[in-house]
C-alpha cells in the first residue's frame, strides 16, 4: 500500500535533490509511474533485501551503466522481468522523462537519456535477445490511451 501521497514524495525529490537519498521502495516507484505488476515484481525479486531504495538506483534499473561490446546497444535490467516489453519500457523512459528530479538528479538522468538517444537496439542483462529502439520510440510521438503507440505498416486492402 503506497503511504504517501505522489505530489508529495515528487515535491520532496524535487526538493532535496540528492539521488542517494534512501526512499520507501514501492512508493518510490508508485510515484515514479511503473505499472503495478512491474513495481510487485521489482520488490520481491530485485530488491527483497532492502525496504528503501534510492533514484541512482531507479536510474540504473532502467538504463544500465554496463556497456554492451555492441556499438548501439543499451542494457536495461528492468527488461529482464517477466510481462515488461518494449512499450512499457519506452513508457517508463517517457515519464522519468517528464519528471522534475531537481538540478542534480535531472543532470544525471539527462545523461542517462542521452545513452539511451544514442542507442538503436535495448536488451535485459541476463537474456541476450534485443528489440530496437524505432525513432518512434525514441519521440514517442504517437499515443493512444497514454501507452506509446507504434507505427507499423498496414495492409493495402484496396486492392484485394
Amino acid at each position: 500500500m503506497v503511504k504517501q501521497n505522489v505530489k508529495d514524495i515528487l515535491k520532496e525529490m524535487t526538493e532535496s535533490d540528492d539521488i542517494t537519498k534512501p526512499w520507501p521502495k514501492l512508493d518510490l516507484l508508485f510515484s515514479l509511474g511503473f505499472p503495478e505488476t512491474l513495481r510487485n515484481n521489482i520488490c520481491q525479486w530485485h530488491w527483497h533485501n532492502q525496504e528503501a531504495a534510492t533514484l541512482d538506483e531507479v536510474f540504473e534499473f532502467v538504463i544500465s551503466s554496463e556497456k554492451d561490446p555492441r556499438p548501439g546497444y543499451l542494457i536495461a535490467k528492468m527488461l529482464d522481468f517477466r510481462n515488461v516489453g518494449i512499450k512499457t519500457y519506452l513508457k517508463l523512459v517517457n515519464t522519468l522523462s517528464e519528471i522534475n528530479f531537481g538540478p542534480r538528479c535531472n543532470l544525471v538522468w539527462e545523461n542517462k537519456y542521452t545513452t539511451f538517444l544514442n542507442s538503436h537496439r535495448v536488451r535485459g542483462i541476463k537474456f541476450n535477445w534485443s528489440k530496437p529502439i524505432t525513432e518512434e520510440g525514441k519521440l514517442l510521438a504517437k499515443f493512444r490511451n497514454g501507452t506509446p503507440y507504434i507505427q507499423r505498416r498496414r495492409k493495402n486492402t484496396a486492392n484485394q
